[in-house]
């Protein structure tokens, strides 16, 4: 057995962390698993067919049917290069990872379209093309992603083809070379008995065989003290359903095998998860976290006829939910840690998550999504198996009653998120949400205590978001990273210091509570700062107004042990601040920020986005910086400040 490179965890895992913090050891899967009595078999007949998924295509509208053979065309030309070994260096040399990934993700977009266009013919005009693709794929070195070749013995830089590794990337591979295969292995074998062999081939060799004979891929999380995030049930996903659209290319005893030990690991990711049933990760990777869950959890139904099933489990329910709770309004999200401030989960996988768990609403804010999404005129925006299944359920995603609830407030918190609104009207009022949690947690950042406010379902005090990934996000330079650091979320710097990383650096002594005219939180974050902030205690309330007069009060009371340098307060706004007296910012023509007079000197800065990430999610080249500093010298104080509209 090899053993896990710890490089690696230093590189993709965000936090090294040297405890594990699962909440609890449900292992709902194994235990249905030792309830079941007889030996556990597979079915594969659920799988659609050729026929099948051509029909669905031909019912498409034409424009969707024109974009289809249109992309096809193209890719039908495309050369299928093979990727030169420095972009996997490039890697190492630079931090770059997007040279390579280009490249496969080039190759697979390529031959997705073609597979579709043939499926939607039938006639054979691109199977040639194919082949070209699915053969070009075959004869790739290695499906891993650059940036995660760090695991490998001899860390990252050029691919040990001794060493085959299972990554998301070689993951997704697998998965499109098995629907090729499943779709088109007629045609391989009148071809030739080579092609028709070479996909199970290479399927087996790099992610069937690996995955059965290792148990220390870092995502497996059968090693002890690691944590577990979305690469979970993403790389399960992936391998069983790989192994799986083999059929009787692989043995029943292997298909068991794989089905049992990947049970075995997706309980971990369970286990992991807190109750509550939020994703620590923020909704950006809910599709990839809680929604690749219910993939995996949809194909396990399907493939043991239902014997194996958690549709009524409570903590299931819960991680649908969340999706729905951290809309704010139309593609705003909650996005706390390394989410984006808009996010587009697929309404697809929401609509089958609430048939999965059978929770109406959930089906319905899929139906919402959808139609504010164009999503049934872009059904074939995603990965084959989420296409396969978007076919499949449009018709019933139609029938919906399609409904957005906005509860006046929601709370996780365990994780450490709560929330609320003025109003239940779309594009009403004030929307707030903050987080408490700790400075340890799966794409952390050094925010515990921060807020954001929406006015009118648009953003105004502000969550940054994170930049486009390079090595540098998954080392421990991290921090280094100024989206990561608590200056730049809305928090203060205390005696002079930011907050601190590390699961000790957390908000304590929260409570929530709610009632119809206001909503509080509160919470005590000086324990998220080091010793040298020396600071005895931080308490920060957050109080939502509702009513005729809405408003958001944040008030901090501090206790300092000494003074050295001042406490200066952040708020970051998407829209430009401006000072109109000594007291009172407007944070833009509609809303007020009141500040105690008298007490701090104001800075604005312009925050320029230069990163393509950042551009695309604000669709804004610049946000702001609000720094209040304080002129006041005492050991302790009360500071309060007031959100409310002009």
């Amino acid at each position: 057995m090899k053993p896990i490179n710890t490089q690696f965890l230093t590189l993709i895992i965000i936090c090294i962390t040297l405890f594990s913090y699962a909440q609890e050891k449900r292992d709902f899967l194994s235990k249905q698993l030792i309830s079941i009595e007889q030996p556990i078999t597979t079915s594969t007949t659920f799988f659609t067919t050729k026929q099948e998924i051509t029909k669905q295509l031909k019912e498409l509208s034409p424009t969707q049917k024109e974009t289809i053979i249109r992309k096809a065309k193209t890719a039908s030309s495309y050369s299928w290069p093979s990727i030169p070994a420095t972009t996997y260096l490039e890697f190492k040399r630079t931090g770059n990872r997007d040279i390579m990934q280009k490249y496969q993700n080039e190759k697979k977009k390529n031959l997705q379209n073609l597979i579709l266009a043939e499926l939607l013919e039938n006639k054979g005009e691109y199977l040639d093309a194919i082949i070209n693709g699915s053969w070009s794929l075959c004869e790739q070195t290695t499906w891993v992603l650059s940036a995660h070749l760090a695991s490998q013995k001899g860390g990252a830089g050029i691919p040990n083809i001794e060493e085959p590794i299972i990554d998301l990337g070689a993951g997704e591979v697998s998965s499109l070379l098995a629907w090729t295969y499943h779709f088109f292995k007629e045609d391989f074998k009148e071809t030739s008995p080579f092609l028709y062999n070479r996909i199970p081939l290479e399927i087996k060799n790099r992610i069937i065989n690996p995955y059965l004979s290792r148990d220390d891929f870092w995502w497996m999380a059968f090693k002890k003290e690691t944590f577990v995030n979305n690469w979970n049930p993403w790389c399960n996903y992936n391998t069983l359903l790989s192994t799986l659209l083999l059929q009787n290319q692989v043995s029943e005893e292997n298909k068991s095998e794989v089905l049992i030990k990947s049970l075995k690991s997706v309980d971990k990711f369970i286990n992991y998860y807190k109750a509550d049933g939020a994703c620590e990760e923020g909704p950006s990777y809910w599709s990839h976290a809680g929604g690749k869950m219910l993939e995996y959890l949809e194909l396990v139904f399907n493939a043991t006829d239902g014997k194996i099933s958690l549709r009524d489990n409570d903590l299931v329910q819960k991680m649908g939910t969340y999706i729905m709770d951290a809309n704010i309004e139309n593609d705003y999200y909650v996005n706390f840690s390394d989410a984006s401030v808009r996010a587009n989960p697929n309404p697809g996988i929401i609509y089958r998550y609430g048939v999965y768990t059978k929770d109406k609403a959930l089906k319905q804010f899929a139906a919402y999504l959808a139609n504010e999404n164009s999503f049934y005129e872009n059904m074939t925006h995603h990965a084959i198996d989420q296409i396969i299944n978007n076919l499949k359920i449009k018709d019933d995603l139609k029938d919906t009653t399609p409904e957005k609830i906005n509860n006046l407030s929601f709370e996780y918190l365990e994780t450490g998120i709560v929330g609320g609104r003025t109003s239940k009207e779309k594009n009403e009022g004030f929307f707030f949400a903050a987080k408490g949690g700790y400075n340890d947690e799966s794409h952390n950042h050094n925010d515990a205590g921060s807020f954001i406010l929406y006015y009118k379902g648009k953003p105004l005090i502000a969550d940054i978001g994170v930049e486009t990934y390079s090595k540098k996000t998954f080392s421990k330079q991290r921090y280094e990273i100024w989206t990561m650091q608590s200056n730049f979320h809305n928090l203060p710097m205390i005696n002079g210091l930011p907050q601190s990383y590390g699961h000790e650096y957390k908000a304590t002594n929260t409570s929530f509570k709610d009632s119809r005219s206001k909503l509080n939180y509160n919470l005590n974050i000086n324990k998220a700062y080091p010793e040298e902030a020396y600071c005895e205690s931080f308490k920060r309330k957050y109080t939502l107004q509702r009513g005729s007069n809405p408003k958001l009060y944040v008030t901090d009371s501090y206790q300092l042990k000494e003074y050295r340098d001042p406490t200066v307060e952040h708020f970051i706004t998407a829209s430009k601040p401006g000072l109109i007296k000594d007291g009172e910012i407007k944070l833009d023509n509609n809303v007020l920020l009141q500040y105690p007079q008298n007490t701090f000197e104001v800075s604005i800065e312009t925050l320029p986005l230069k990163d393509k990430k950042l551009l695309n999610s604000w669709q804004q080249d610049q946000l702001y910086r609000i720094k209040l500093i304080s002129t006041d010298t005492s050991l302790t104080n009360n500071w309060n400040f007031i959100i409310s509209e002009i």
